[in-house]
């Protein structure tokens, strides 16, 4: 039925590192540079067969990075690469990150139904379980496509026992009809939690922590917003996101406009060294351990501590 999607938001404590650093949450999304939709007129889905494959030397270069700053994180993997890739799938988790899934073949959420999304959502964690040897709690839906439209994608999620979300962003340009909280939310009665991308606020508006937004923003702009946000007494942790294909300035260049030109290739060279200096600058650890007092198990959860009742309009089933 259409109407408001009752939410509840969590305010969890944010756990400290050693140096009494709130630590956050650091995710890449792997997936390829044909994955990306701002591509998708150059590089049709009848055509990733004969493309070259990347993905599986730019998360490799990934995973090195982050064992020599001695950080763990959040790998969201599309289900088609982990089949394609099984044992860079393994690798992440012999290194200590956690794998989650980012959905099949990247399709968009909204523009599945019900029945189309179950399907992509259950074949990916089964995919990803297989590989691994391990649950898989997480799912992060392909361009944070979840939204007013499609609230009841959550409880197909629930149903498919994904214990978290993170699959929405209200900075983006492009997602004007999304009005969410800032903080992590149980966004249906199931259990369920969803853990948006942090913004911050800069220039008067809300910023994405990561992608594009980070790559374009000057990095000591970037740093100066998150360190401010960090610096709060009721301070909360902080989600960052990337892609292995945004540290690969030598993938091949779609014949594209300005604009998506931009948004796609802009900053890539600085990109690794960027991301370096966010790894040394912050605390970081998988989305599973900044958040594990907040995401429930698969029995009802129940009202923390904390908990503020809210409402978002989308459509609920």
């Amino acid at each position: 039925m259409n109407g408001r999607a009752e939410y509840r938001v969590v305010q969890p404590v944010a756990r400290r590192d050693d140096n009494h650093r709130v630590i956050n949450a650091m995710s890449i999304d792997v997936e390829d540079y044909y994955h990306a939709h701002a591509l998708e007129s150059q590089y049709p889905r009848n055509r990733w067969f004969e493309l070259e494959k990347r993905v599986e030397r730019s998360t490799q270069r990934l995973l090195d990075l982050f064992d020599e700053h001695n950080v763990r994180i959040t790998f969201f993997v599309l289900g088609t690469v982990a089949e394609n890739f099984p044992a860079l799938t393994r690798e992440m988790i012999n290194r200590g990150h956690e794998v989650a899934s980012h959905g099949l073949d990247h399709y968009k959420a909204n523009g599945q139904d019900p029945q189309t999304f179950r399907q992509d959502v259950s074949r990916s964690k089964t995919i990803l379980e297989q590989i691994i040897s391990k649950p898989v709690s997480g799912y992060r839906a392909a361009s944070f496509s979840i939204g007013p439209e499609n609230w009841w994608a959550y409880e197909i999620l629930a149903e498919a026992g994904f214990t978290y979300s993170s699959s929405l962003c209200n900075g983006r340009l492009d997602r004007a009809d999304l009005s969410i909280p800032a903080i992590p939310f149980y966004p249906t009665d199931h259990d369920l939690l969803e853990i948006p991308i942090t913004t911050v606020s800069l220039l008067r508006r809300k910023i994405p922590s990561g992608g594009g937004f980070f790559r374009l923003m000057p990095y000591a702009i970037f740093k100066q917003g998150v360190a401010s946000a960090l610096r709060k007494k009721a301070a909360t942790s902080m989600v960052f996101y990337a892609h292995p294909w945004e540290i690969d300035p030598d993938q091949p260049v779609a014949s594209v406009n300005m604009k998506t030109r931009l948004r796609h290739y802009g900053g890539l060279s600085h990109m690794e060294k960027k991301l370096t200096k966010l790894l040394t600058d912050f605390s970081w650890a998988p989305m599973r351990e900044v958040y594990d007092e907040a995401i429930p198990t698969h029995s009802t959860p129940q009202q923390p501590s904390g908990v503020i009742a809210g409402a978002a309009y989308g459509n609920a089933p």
